[in-house]
């Protein structure tokens, strides 16, 4: 894949995954709402629910503290926009906060001002096709070309699965998802056991 094909399809993936985290507390927000929009949009007939996927409480358990209630911020059919997905593609994401952090001082040079998070993006690729293979093969396109900082390391969950250094990444049929944890603290080897969990809870769902 040439440099500038894998750095559109790891920057729509990296939106789609975290992308949340490298706006500030308040920023996200309006994204919250510009989403809403979107999930009312789509309404009951929406492809698929990121939020419907986890319970509070399984992620809850994950992290070891209590978390807000899942907020779903879907982009909705994402295909078409940009040169990384088809025609016909869904995005759905949901977002727990920990309860702890709802309120403090913000951090600008962490993800969401430093507030501790997990992050849970679906992806419905259309029937048929590679698309969710292309997906994953576009994480290790990226180390390739220096685009994220960690080689990923291959996991034993779903079709295909891998950790990507802040979080899994994995597929089913024509399907795929990535779940991070966002734990502040530079502890990645917590964070990916984190992850691990609960993709395996995930990949049986979908």
């Amino acid at each position: 894949m040439a440099v500038t094909a894998a750095k559109s399809l790891l920057a729509a993936s990296a939106l789609a995954l975290a992308g949340l985290a490298v706006f500030s507390y308040d920023q996200s927000k309006g994204i919250a709402a510009t989403a809403g929009k979107a999930q009312a949009a789509g309404g009951q007939n929406a492809p698929i629910n990121a939020c419907a996927l986890l319970a509070d409480d399984e992620v809850s358990a994950a992290v070891g503290a209590k978390v807000t209630p899942g907020e779903r911020r879907d982009a909705g059919e994402v295909g078409g926009k940009g040169d990384y997905a088809p025609l016909g593609t869904y995005s759905s994401t949901c977002f727990w906060q920990f309860s702890a952090d709802a309120v403090g001082d913000d951090n600008p040079t962490l993800p969401m001002g430093g507030k501790r998070f997990a992050i849970l993006n679906v992806m419905v690729w259309p029937a048929g096709g590679d698309d969710s293979a292309k997906f994953l093969q576009s994480f290790r396109d990226a180390f390739k070309h220096d685009i994220i900082p960690s080689d990923p390391i291959p996991v034993d969950i779903g079709d295909e699965g891998l950790w990507w250094g802040d979080g899994v990444a994995s597929r089913k049929a024509n399907k795929s998802f990535g779940v991070s944890v966002f734990l502040q603290n530079g502890d990645k080897a917590s964070q990916r056991k984190m992850e691990e969990g609960l993709a395996r809870k995930i990949v049986g769902r979908l």
